[in-house]
């Protein structure tokens, strides 16, 4: 995949020590900007693309989803001199890349030739990881249960390029990123990680990486048009290269720290493609994992909808049968089956099985089948789940996506 998509290049378009631009100056920036967003449009329109009323909506509000990012990421204080974790990302809201529904995210820039403080407390959210990254490349991890704790859970991280004793993640010279991930498993009882990081050593910081001149503008409004082209295409690709290679199915899992995944996240990027009465059971024996679970996203890799609808389930939540094979139904309506995963309507899309810390990653069944006859291809003892069950269920997925996100 083209790394044009990957956000740390809007990072670096504030990276100059020009001042002047007559481009901006005159205007000519801005209109090559919105000759980016012209073109993002047609990607849209792509004869390759759906064109159901659903998916033009979703191109659509998904290019204002990437503005909003790529604009965020220009305007928001980045500087590796003087780090901030910030807020938690909003992926309820601003979706990209296929984000994982159990996850809260945050991160900084940093540099591989200093040296930062994380401290905090972990909380009892069920795995927390720290990962550096130079660009796309995934350099290095460490997890919150590798950490030594003190007696209250709290703990101290020294992230840099010299040896430290105790919690101690290396940076190689190039990484110019931190990211946080929390899982969340059990979403009504588990508490999130409280962080805060302090650079500790290096040179004399650099204090104007934020100042307003018409080259960092110019340099940021290209940066910015052309993230905002470079992901309507990557993910427009992904989807309907996976649909021609993985229809209704799943390929191998693999980590793929190539494309900032953590090195202990195997992964299957699976493709539904579903007609209104069909429905696919998938089916598979969990691998000993710390975290696995199973979601659907659209075909512009959002995740759906997880706090107003069951899109997706974790370990915890899924329902196992005797056996111990987790069974999930994808389908439009519902079946009234415990791990039913909701398409809301969506015809195609990307599914992806996440199996984290893992001993193994098992390749689930896949088998199409008529929604009037799911129960025949499910255990005799399938729960039914009826509509009060189900809208409990969204309700208390609702409440822990707002405290999760709450600001």
């Amino acid at each position: 995949m083209d790394a044009s998509w990957w956000p740390g290049n809007i990072d670096r378009a504030r990276l100059t020590d020009r001042y002047d631009n007559p481009g901006l100056v005159d205007g000519a920036v801005w209109d090559e900007f919105c000759g980016w967003l012209r073109r993002s449009r047609d990607v849209v329109l792509r004869p390759d693309v759906p064109d159901a009323p659903l998916d033009r909506a979703e191109g659509f509000r998904h290019l204002l989803v990437l503005m909003h990012l790529g604009i965020s990421q220009a305007l928001t204080r980045t500087d590796p001199f003087h780090p901030t974790l910030g807020q938690v990302s909003r992926t309820d809201v601003f979706k990209f890349g296929l984000d994982c529904p159990d996850a809260a995210y945050r991160g900084c820039a940093i540099r591989g030739d200093l040296t930062y403080r994380v401290t905090g407390n972990v909380g009892t959210v069920h795995y927390l990881s720290f990962q550096v990254n130079e660009g796309m490349q995934n350099l290095g991890n460490l997890r919150g249960d590798e950490l030594e704790l003190g007696p209250d859970r709290g703990f101290e991280l020294v992230i840099g390029p010299d040896r430290h004793e105790g919690n101690w993640l290396r940076t190689p010279p190039g990484v110019d990123a931190l990211t946080v991930r929390q899982f969340f498993y059990d979403w009504e009882t588990e508490q999130p990680a409280t962080l805060a990081i302090e650079r500790t050593g290096g040179r004399r910081p650099r204090d104007d990486l934020d100042t307003v001149t018409p080259d960092r503008v110019a340099r940021q409004l290209r940066a910015i048009g052309e993230w905002v082209y470079a992901n309507a295409n990557a993910w427009a690709d992904a989807e309907v290269l996976g649909q021609m290679s993985w229809r209704n199915g799943f390929p191998p899992a693999t980590a793929k720290p190539e494309l900032g995944g953590a090195e202990e996240n195997v992964n299957g990027w699976g493709h539904y493609d579903l007609g209104p009465d069909e429905a696919l059971v998938v089916e598979v024996l969990p691998a000993r994992a710390r975290y696995w679970s199973l979601h659907l996203g659209n075909f512009w890799w959002e995740s759906l909808d997880y706090a107003g609808h069951q899109t997706s389930l974790n370990g915890h939540q899924a329902v196992l049968d005797a056996d111990g094979r987790f069974r999930a139904v994808i389908a439009h309506r519902d079946p009234g089956v415990p791990n039913w995963l909701d398409t809301m309507g969506h015809r195609r899309g990307p599914m992806l099985f996440r199996w984290v810390v893992t001993e193994s990653a098992p390749e689930p069944v896949t088998t199409v089948v008529p929604f009037d006859s799911i129960r025949d291809h499910l255990p005799p003892g399938t729960a039914v789940v009826d509509p009060a069950g189900r809208a409990a269920t969204i309700e208390r997925r609702r409440a822990h996506v707002l405290r999760r996100f709450a600001q």
